[in-house]
């Protein structure tokens, strides 16, 4: 029977209400936590396997919402900022517009070499295949991740990951568009032997198991952290000290750091402080996503010391300086790890963050966070329709969609990195908005309910920034007349109010 009957009597059902509530099913919260079995999951072709990022992507939204008030009713308002997690969800969102059909990039190159170069074929319909998988793939997973953490211009591709300065539910979405580029190499070694469609179901669960990873709400989870990752062994994965870089890679079993040497537990004496040993400092979302992958394929070969000599001396240094881990310079010792070099001491040179700890946050203005929160609610919205419309809209629509979700991010980036174009980059953006709905008013459906909300909402949008910047002109005018009186004038001025100050006194004291 139908779990949830009872919407189609409320909801129409294309309504953003229908879609997200018709998901929050115990099947779908028992999936949320790897809960599963062969029988349930295992089908033959790759195109059966549900896209089951978007069915528990709901559950999330309440796990999200609820670690916030729990945060927030204990005290605990520092572990989580607006900006923060607004660039954060963002992040995930863009990760998952980069998911061909939501699904990750590897399954289309993973059913070539399935095809054409498998080994072995293990039976799709077997419960040992799929369990084998279960354990196989999380051992790739393992050498994929240490990968994009050590082997040089790799780690470009997953900074954005570590770059929050908090670590709670919103972080696990802080993903990199192109991550899964860097983790295919690792995904289609198991297409040698292991059916396309069992390697996608534990990909989908791998990545949404991760997601109740990233909380500080809860401890140690005791004997099962023996075996299983837990909270606890992530929050050392994200943490800046010393102790915590390049440690605990595993994703569903930890039992893989602690065979190669990668675990640490998280010392309670000296909690993780999160982030990059060098924090960003922005929320720029493409500089967030692209800068350091650049930095480290161009850049870091050409640094010069204070004197002005190559740190990466001669043409190898710099091949060096590009594919060894990214803390690596000449003269450090590193060992060979599968096809990639390691280093020795992972914590070479690594400071111990500051304290007290002081997290990027310009102070902005109540408007701007209002503005920001309700745009936010507004793109979720439309991602969440876009995430269950996919497969039925054009190369062109998607295109659209993507491009608005990019530069409304920018615009968010710009408000909280206090950019002076903020507004005017955000009123272009409404101008856009509202030329592509001018646009939709010739098709089928026309002047819908709906378009005119959104349509209202960002004429709106024109008129308060357009109105903020006409005040702030005006303001910054009246003050530069002001300030723009000579000192020697002012001096005259000040001589003048004194002389009648003392003939008034004067006349005074004769009457």
């Amino acid at each position: 029977m139908n779990e949830t009957v009872w919407l189609d009597r409320v909801f129409s059902n294309t309504s953003l209400g229908h879609r997200l509530l018709e998901r929050l099913t115990l099947t779908n919260l028992r999936h949320a936590f790897y809960l599963i079995s062969p029988y349930e999951t295992t089908v033959q072709n790759v195109d059966d396997v549900p896209n089951y990022n978007a069915e528990v992507s709901a559950w999330w939204l309440v796990f999200l919402t609820a670690e916030f008030f729990i945060l927030f009713i204990s005290g605990h308002e520092d572990r989580f900022a607006l900006n923060d997690s607004i660039t954060s969800i963002c992040a995930g969102m863009l990760s998952q517009c980069f998911k061909f059909g939501g699904r990750a990039v590897a399954i289309f190159l993973y059913v070539i070499v399935w095809d054409n170069w498998r080994i072995l074929e293990l039976p799709w319909d077997s419960p040992w295949t799929w369990i084998f998988c279960l354990f196989f793939q999380d051992f790739m997973y393992y050498l994929g991740h240490r990968a994009v953490h050590e082997a040089g211009f790799f780690w470009g591709l997953h900074t954005i990951h570590h770059s929050s300065e908090y670590y709670n539910f919103s972080t696990a979405l802080r993903q990199a568009a192109i991550q899964d580029a860097g983790l295919a190499i690792y995904d289609c070694l198991q297409a040698f032997f292991i059916p396309p469609p069992i390697f996608l179901v534990h990909r989908y669960f791998s990545e949404i198991f991760q997601f109740i990873m990233h909380t500080s709400l809860v401890d140690t989870m005791g004997p099962l952290g023996l075996i299983f990752n837990t909270p606890s062994h992530h929050r050392v994965h994200h943490g800046r000290n010393p102790y915590c870089i390049d440690r605990n890679y595993g994703g569903v079993f930890i039992i893989w750091d602690r065979m190669f040497n990668t675990f640490e537990a998280e010392r309670p004496e000296d909690p993780p402080i999160y982030g990059l040993i060098t924090n960003e400092n922005s929320f720029n979302q493409i500089y967030l996503q692209f800068h350091t992958l650049w930095d480290l394929l161009i850049f870091k070969g050409w640094t010069k010391d204070r004197k002005g000599e190559p740190l990466f001396p001669g043409v190898v240094n710099k091949i060096k300086a590009a594919v060894y881990p990214p803390g690596w310079f000449p003269g450090v010792p590193v060992t060979p790890f599968f096809h990639w070099m390691s280093m020795v001491d992972p914590a070479h040179k690594v400071p111990e963050p500051q304290k007290p700890v002081i997290k990027y946050s310009p102070p902005a203005r109540i408007i701007v966070k209002v503005y920001v929160a309700v745009s936010f609610v507004l793109l979720l919205a439309i991602f969440f329709h876009f995430e269950y419309d996919r497969n039925h809209l054009s190369y062109l629509e998607c295109s659209v969609k993507i491009a608005y979700f990019v530069v409304t991010m920018q615009c968010f980036g710009a408000f909280f990195d206090m950019k002076w174009y903020a507004r005017y980059i955000e009123i272009a953006r409404c101008c856009g908005v509202l030329g592509y709905y001018a646009f939709l008013m010739f098709d089928h459906i026309g002047a819908g309910t709906h378009r005119l909300f959104v349509i209202s909402l960002h004429v709106m949008a024109i008129l308060l920034w357009t109105v903020d910047i006409l005040v702030e002109k005006l303001s910054t005018h009246c003050c530069s007349k002001t300030s723009s009186i000579s000192p020697e004038k002012k001096e005259d001025l000040e001589r003048a109010d004194e002389t009648k100050s003392e003939i008034k006194s004067i006349s005074k004291s004769v009457e």
